[in-house]
């Protein structure tokens, strides 16, 4: 190899070296000065805001005012058929010897 070409590469080698130092140096910088030139306003993560709530007295009807027992009851029956259906399902698990497995053939077009 020629000396300029082996001077080349080191000096590639370097400035790739370099990068990564100063973004693992100055990464939270950097990214702070970004965010201040796009004039970005996400300084909190939207994910982590907690959702607006409305008070409880804002949902009661006159329906669920006048028949709160009936109510209670739907919601008694249906979490005794979710339950019902839970155990149905967690019966109905297949045995090693039913889980299908592909052969070589199956993947030769």
């Amino acid at each position: 190899m020629k000396f300029n070409t082996i001077v080349k590469i080191v000096s590639a080698l370097a400035a790739a070296v370099g990068a990564v130092y100063i973004v693992a140096t100055y990464g939270d910088k950097i990214v702070e000065w970004a965010k201040g030139i796009m004039n970005c306003c996400c300084s909190k993560p939207v994910m982590n805001t907690p959702a607006p709530t409305a008070p409880a007295e804002d949902f009661v009807t006159e329906e669920t005012a006048e028949a709160p027992a009936e109510a209670q009851n739907t919601v008694a029956e249906e979490t005794a058929a979710e339950e019902a259906a839970a155990e149905e399902t967690a019966e109905a698990v297949l045995s090693d010897d039913a889980i299908p497995v592909a052969d070589e053939e199956d993947f030769e077009g």
